[in-house]
């Protein structure tokens, strides 16, 4: 029953964090996104927020590629890390986020990291400002992910990062309830 009110915006979790990730001139970062969805199947949209004081936020405009990436639970504190280190404050130690929180990339995609369970390469087909945050449109060029973790079906089977807020994270488990069309029939 819903019986208080606030002025605070919350309820968008529980949910998966993506990391996103971008480079440009020779610099690349990559920052946590709560805020993310797929936009469009044709032709192939995913959108990010992320907020323009972001460091990432330039390195997405300058090269207009970002990659988005979603990792399991057992590498949840770099999904938080990736949202709480700056790379501004790393780069001055000669660290960047990706060294400091043991995260590589897939050889010939940079974008793309090895830990996932499912990467997008994106390009930037627009940048739409909502508020504090923009809205980066990516047209998806490339999807890869880890079949070991995905069911005959397309069914993700692995164990994802579920965020629930104030660095708090659960897993899914191995329940499921499967409701087909026709239990909604005539």
């Amino acid at each position: 029953m819903l019986s208080a009110q606030t002025t605070r915006l919350f309820g968008f979790y529980p949910g998966t964090v993506a990391l996103v990730t971008a480079e440009h001139l020779g610099t690349r970062n990559l920052l946590s996104v709560g805020w993310h969805t797929a936009l469009s199947m044709e032709p192939p949209l995913y959108g990010v927020a992320v907020g323009r004081e972001r460091a990432t936020s330039p390195l997405m405009r300058g090269s207009g590629r970002f990659g988005v990436n979603f990792l399991p639970f057992v590498r949840a504190r770099a999904v938080q890390g990736a949202g709480v280190l700056s790379l501004h404050d790393l780069a001055a130690g000669g660290r960047d986020k990706f060294e400091r929180l043991g995260l590589e990339t897939l050889p010939g995609s940079g974008l793309a990291l090895a830990d996932a369970y499912l990467h997008y390469s994106c390009e930037v087909a627009e940048v739409v400002p909502t508020g504090d945050h923009d809205l980066f449109v990516g047209r998806v060029t490339e999807v890869r992910y880890d079949p070991a973790l995905y069911d005959d079906t397309g069914l993700f089977t692995g164990e994802a990062a579920v965020y629930l807020g104030r660095s708090t994270y659960v897993t899914t488990t191995r329940a499921r309830a499967v409701y087909p069309p026709e239990v909604f029939g005539d």
